[in-house]
């Protein structure tokens, strides 16, 4: 429970008493009837689940297998050429038919120079390094969002619950005006206002609960279900993260996964940059063969080797394209650090304010409307106050004890943002997984 009144807070007559009784029964009984295998999943579980069967990830797998084709193709040596060339045949007069025929059989290749096969493999092997950190980046992504769907139940768990307080209270409130209208202490009208606030009580309840299934079906598509084989999720909504100050993030806002991969495609540019580099170094092309001379009856060797001409030149281009694209990297890495501090400072202030929200509601806003309602269903009774006063403070605590859920949710979404903005684990233990040994940002590492 979010809140609780103090015992004494309001009366029941029997006959409420009874339906209370009866509403608690059904509710213990439905619960026992669950699957106790499926009746909970924790934060651990849930993220396991939807790292083991995400589509996306199964992408990066492809990627690395044809990275390593790609590594065969740059590890290549030069191929070999064979070729036939004949001379002097089918001519006229002296040289009609085959009597002077020149055949050529030859054997052709290109000489790299330069280490361009090295530096083929070079961008080949940082490329699966910049491949590994764009899955990181990834898996964190999915993590944050599987992490945010699994609050949202946590936080419509609590509202349902809330939605359920709501309704005793309306059946409550029922009933006693119910009594003071039968012994003429109090108007019809109260009677029905308090029968149609009953009712709407009853539809937010199930509006609640469509909802909670709702979003456990949210929960369940994460890992590739269409339907929640769970009733519930387990966390402590009021037992928050750890608070890290921006600071200390803007500190290890170096290592996180977000700008490590600026570096890996630093290395990818450079090895880029030095296959550039290399190809201003000309190869040699040769070829070598054996001649048959019909005429003369006579066999002979041939050989040639070219060079190509201001390959320099031709290659410089290239060479300052790929130059211009590494320089600019760095300068997007300052702007990507900058838009990260500026992205964090807005997910920190928005939890530091629901932390703040929440304590208010708890230490002072709460417990005075809960003093507040006694005092108003007191007062009722006695017939010092009015109906009015005491649906409106009734109202007043139970939009609080809504503000108050919702305000805990919302530490617990940004501080799953900062996780997956920074690859920085906040979510301790005790928090929305008492059991769990590893934190969210862990399995990565895991997987």
């Amino acid at each position: 429970m979010i809140f609780s009144f103090p015992q004494g807070g309001f009366r029941i007559n029997a006959a409420g008493m009874i339906s209370m009784l009866c509403a608690l029964l059904t509710m213990s009984m439905f619960a026992q009837s669950a699957d106790p295998q499926l009746s909970a999943i924790t934060l651990e579980n849930a993220l396991k689940r939807t790292l083991s069967n995400n589509p996306e990830l199964v992408v990066f797998a492809f990627k690395s297998a044809s990275l390593e084709g790609e590594s065969k193709t740059a590890n290549l040596k030069p191929g070999m050429s064979i070729g036939v060339e004949i001379e002097n045949v089918l001519g006229t007069g002296e040289v009609s038919g085959f009597k002077d025929t020149e055949l050529t059989l030859t054997l052709s290749s290109v000489i790299e120079l330069g280490d361009k096969r090295d530096a083929r493999l070079n961008v080949v092997n940082t490329k699966k390094g910049q491949l590994l950190s764009q899955r990181r980046i990834r898996t964190l992504d999915i993590l944050g969002e599987a992490t945010r769907r699994y609050i949202n139940v946590i936080v419509q768990q609590e509202l349902y619950k809330a939605e359920q307080r709501a309704e005793m209270l309306a059946r409550t409130m029922y009933q006693t005006v119910s009594e003071r209208v039968k012994a003429g202490a109090s108007a019809p009208l109260e009677q029905k206002r308090a029968e149609s606030a009953l009712s709407q009580a009853r539809l937010s309840l199930l509006i609640s609960e469509q909802k909670l299934d709702e979003y456990k079906r949210d929960l369940a598509i994460m890992w590739g279900d269409t339907k929640a084989e769970f009733t519930q999720v387990e966390g402590e909504l009021l037992e928050f993260p750890n608070s890290l100050p921006f600071e200390r993030v803007l500190m290890e806002l170096q290592s996180n996964p977000h700008i490590l991969l600026y570096a890996e495609n630093y290395r990818v540019q450079e090895a880029r940059l030095r296959v550039a580099q290399s190809s201003k170094q000309f190869d040699v092309t040769w070829e070598a063969g054996i001649r048959r001379l019909q005429g003369i009856d006579e066999t002979a060797f041939v050989g040639s080797v070219s060079v190509p001409l201001f390959t320099q030149q031709r290659n410089l281009g290239e060479y300052e394209l790929q130059r211009a694209l590494l320089e600019g990297i760095e300068s997007q890495k300052q702007a990507r650090v900058r838009e990260l501090s500026r992205q964090l400072n807005r997910v920190i202030s928005a939890k530091d304010q629901a932390l703040l929200t929440v304590k208010t509601l708890q230490e002072s806003i709460i417990p005075t409307l809960e003093s507040a309602l006694k005092l108003a269903q007191e007062g009722y009774e006695s017939g010092r106050y009015n109906y009015i006063e005491w649906v409106t403070t009734q109202q007043q605590l139970l939009e609080m004890s809504h503000s108050l859920i919702k305000a805990a949710g919302l530490v617990h979404l940004r501080s799953a943002d900062i996780e997956a903005l920074t690859g920085l684990s906040v979510f301790k233990k005790s928090t929305l997984h008492p059991a769990k040994t590893a934190q969210p940002s862990e399995l990565i590492e895991n997987k």
